[in-house]
């Protein structure tokens, strides 16, 4: 490599060093305009190691040390962590998350819980919205670490040897594929991934590990292996069970339907810990403010409010979210029809599912498109890694005082990610024509 090329890569890894940590550690998240910048750096230097010649174990290796960068401090742009050091604390002390309010534990004299740390928690009125395998780790964490910052380092530890995983699962994928493997390095170099999961400790990344392990087993037809990572994965977050109609018609229903038994027993075990009452009642009631309250960052939704707002004059969510969500199912039972039919690879049936989903969600953060980061990869389609430079402009919405987002960044950032599908649809037309 020529000494002026070696420069040029010297300043881009440093621009991408300097980027992610200003972001993931520096930057407060109401500090929009610098935590933009930082992170469109750290996004250009990003795109240009990815284009240039760097061989691919050196890509690894500057993603890795991205990673390691980010276990010096506590998340600057989630305090998410705070819950699952609750959650985990709860669990060490012999007491289920999900049974009742942090506000009632409160009073209880419980090791570890106390006011510092429940003044730090974002969702104070809610039950835990996070699953049984989370809430091992959360627990495993809690166990181990004596400080904040050891607690958040555990699971930093877990989601980095699960994009390792990942790394080893989408290998294997391209290889059997018979596609280019560069496609690695855009995704182990991904600033949103680095950020979102080893970062701000969001187990997306785990449901990327677990999303691929399942999807490699499939593909070589082990399928009580793909039900097991399937299972996994929604044991981690419930949304990978969009994915079992494309598994299941893709093989006529008895290996699809081995695969989604598997997943849905795997869940199942998940949950005999804590089957009662008391915390099925709390879970319930978790997944109904999903549906019927929560609103961030969303598309259709967000069209279809106002609506609702000029005709009702008030919120409709409570009906929006429900029939988005029975709109969502019959177009992901379509999307994997069409599918077969059209001998699609799985995987662009499982991208297209999630990118319907995510356009018809209320609730579309960040760390929602990790998934779709790597399926897009393997799948040959680069929108998702525009929506994964564009959909960091939410965080402009976070100010001291509250959160609030302008309408005009939600449409900038819609208006790009869907003119990016639309050019590579027709494009993807164009070459099977």
């Amino acid at each position: 490599m020529p000494k002026q090329d070696k420069t040029a890569v010297l300043a881009a890894v440093f621009i991408f060093f300097a980027g992610i940590s200003a972001t993931g550690l520096l930057i407060p998240r109401h500090h929009g305009w610098m935590l933009l910048f930082a992170y469109f750096s750290a996004f250009f230097a990003y795109f240009w190691l990815c284009k240039s010649e760097i061989k691919l174990h050196h890509l690894l290796a500057i993603g890795l040390a991205a990673r390691l960068i980010l276990f010096l401090g506590l998340p600057s742009l989630s305090d998410d962590l705070y819950r699952f050091i609750w959650d985990g604390t709860l669990l060490r002390e012999g007491f289920s998350p999900y049974a009742r309010l942090p506000a009632e534990y409160l009073t209880q004299g419980i090791q570890g819980v106390d006011q510092q740390l429940y003044d730090q928690l974002n969702s104070q009125p809610y039950y835990s919205v996070y699953p049984p395998l989370n809430q091992l780790f959360f627990w495993i964490s809690a166990s181990i670490g004596t400080s904040w910052l050891a607690q958040a380092n555990v699971l930093r530890v877990v989601l980095l040897m699960a994009d390792l995983g990942s790394v080893y699962f989408l290998y294997r994928l391209l290889q059997l594929h018979q596609k280019d493997l560069s496609v690695i390095g855009w995704f182990f170099l991904n600033p949103l991934l680095i950020l979102e999961a080893t970062g701000n400790i969001h187990f997306e990344g785990l449901v990327v590990f677990f999303l691929l392990l399942g999807l490699y087993a499939f593909e070589k037809n082990r399928m009580i292996s793909s039900g097991i990572g399937l299972g996994l994965a929604a044991a981690t977050k419930l949304l990978p069970l969009i994915f079992l109609p494309a598994i299941v018609i893709r093989k006529w229903f008895r290996d699809g339907a081995t695969v989604g038994i598997v997943a849905g027993l795997v869940v199942s075990i998940g949950l005999i810990p804590f089957i009662n009452s008391a915390i099925l009642s709390g879970m319930q009631s978790s997944l109904g403010l999903y549906f019927q309250k929560f609103e961030f960052n969303a598309s259709v939704y967000f069209l279809l409010r106002e609506v609702g707002f000029w005709l009702k004059g008030y919120n409709i969510i409570g009906i929006l979210g429900p029939a988005l969500s029975g709109i969502t199912i019959l177009g992901i039972v379509g999307l994997a029809l069409r599918g077969q039919r059209r001998k699609w690879p799985v995987h662009k049936t499982m991208l297209f599912s999630l990118s319907l989903y995510l356009l018809l969600a209320t609730t579309v953060h960040p760390w929602y498109i990790l998934p779709l980061i790597a399926l897009g990869l393997l799948s040959g389609f680069y929108y998702p890694i525009t929506w994964a430079l564009m959909i960091f402009v939410t965080y402009f919405g976070y100010q001291e005082a509250g959160f609030e987002l302008s309408a005009i960044w939600v449409v900038l950032e819609y208006g790009v990610v869907l003119s990016t599908f639309a050019i590579e649809l027709i494009r993807s037309h164009e070459k099977s024509a």
